[in-house]
């Protein structure tokens, strides 16, 4: 009676596992899919920004070499910026990158200034805009400096 039931158990065991291996194997390959990835680098000197009045920021605008509705929708664009100088301080920062200063107001007391260096994309123009922002709205010219940024995609 032991052997009987032990024999039947094993054939059960046998017959699902039989039923998991012949189901998972196929030769369908939909649901694997190879990320792919395109990197941008981009310079942006200090005569090449622009202040915009409607957004109260400095500007540049970059033609993307390689962007569609698949990223746009369900990959990943990370922007970069590099701070300090190339193989001496040189970091590399994801944005936005945001710096507060504290300045002197010339009555013997202080303000704190901040600046936003960040960047948005459009699908409709293959465009970035790079843009530096002062949290006080003032064109300061004094901000107009050459970056070098990087755009990464990734699908």
């Amino acid at each position: 009676m032991k052997r009987r039931l032990f024999t039947s158990l094993f054939a059960v065991v046998l017959l699902i596992g039989s039923a998991f291996f012949v189901t998972s194997c196929t030769d369908q390959n939909d649901d694997i899919v190879e990320t792919a990835w395109n990197v941008e680098n981009f310079t942006v000197n200090a005569s090449e920004w622009s202040w915009s009045p409607a957004n109260r920021r400095w500007e540049a605008v970059k033609q993307l070499e390689y962007i569609d509705d698949f990223i746009y929708e369900d990959g990943a664009v990370i922007g970069y910026v590099f701070l300090g100088e190339q193989n001496v301080n040189e970091v590399q920062v994801q944005l936005p990158y945001l710096k507060s200063y504290r300045l002197d107001d010339g009555d013997g007391g202080f303000f704190i200034f901040t600046e936003t260096i960040g960047y948005e994309y459009s699908i409709l123009t293959n465009r970035a805009t790079f843009f530096i922002e002062p949290s006080d709205g003032i064109e300061d010219t004094d901000a107009k400096v050459t970056y070098n940024f990087r755009i990464v995609m990734i699908w």
